[in-house]
């Protein structure tokens, strides 16, 4: 199989609230699974389409903030009854004045993993 990522993933826990941008004020949450600087893999009890954008506010636990942007949809996937649906996607648009607090999570994740 052809692996098409260019980054690293890193595995995290993080909380998600999930809104479409065509229902105004449903929020749906979910649970991150893996980062990269260019997008996400999250849970989610519902199933997102392939090619649907979503807005993604993403929970930074040590920071006590979070970070917007949209999301296009690559793939989503049932993966069962207790975790619901997997979904992974490619960050777009991403709030201007979080970007560097995104990349400096991102790296210290990195540096947690590959310890110098």
């Amino acid at each position: 199989m052809d692996n098409r990522r260019r980054l690293i993933r890193l595995n995290v826990g993080d909380f998600v609230e999930v809104r479409p941008l065509n229902e105004v004020g449903k929020i749906y949450k979910g649970k991150a699974k893996d980062i990269s600087l260019m997008g996400i893999c999250f849970s989610s009890d519902t199933e997102w389409k392939k090619g649907q954008v979503l807005f993604i506010e993403y929970f930074i636990p040590e920071e006590l903030e979070s970070i917007q942007f949209k999301l296009v949809v690559a793939w989503s996937e049932f993966v069962g009854p207790e975790q619901g649906y997997f979904c992974g996607g490619e960050m777009l648009d991403v709030e201007p004045s979080k970007e560097s607090l995104f990349s400096a999570y991102y790296f210290k994740k990195l540096q947690e993993r590959f310890p110098t």
